[in-house]
């Protein structure tokens, strides 16, 4: 049995979150968790281990970016792949997430097919 690709879904928005879960659940390669708020985040992964993190970058508390810093800080989490999610499509935004160390920065809303390639963009 292959093992499943574990992402962790870090999102305040449970709109949000809903609908990540339902187009990530429908693929059977996929383990999913989710949180709400950044320090969440960075207190989960220990024990989650992601592959990939969907990291928004609005939330209260510590935002995206800061989270993104800090994960890239930390070289037991070298490997895992982040795509900062945010419906803020500017260029400076896209620029920041990739400054912070993002992998790849998707615009809300988007399309099941835009985050599946994305999805196997970063793990290829």
């Amino acid at each position: 049995m292959e093992q499943k690709i574990k992402i962790l879904i870090v999102d305040d928005d449970r709109t949000n979150v809903k609908i990540l879960l339902e187009i990530l659940e429908f693929e059977e390669e996929y383990l999913t968790h989710w949180v709400s708020s950044g320090e969440d985040c960075l207190d989960v992964l220990p024990e989650f281990q992601p592959d990939v993190i969907l990291l928004d970058i609005m939330m209260p508390g510590i935002d995206g970016y800061e989270v993104c810093r800090r994960i890239r800080r930390d070289p037991d989490y070298a490997d895992v792949k982040i795509i900062m999610l945010s419906g803020r499509a500017m260029q400076d935004e896209i620029k920041n997430g990739l400054a912070a160390g993002a992998d790849q920065y998707l615009s809300k809303p988007f399309g099941m097919d835009e985050l599946l390639q994305s999805l196997e963009t970063v793990q290829a």
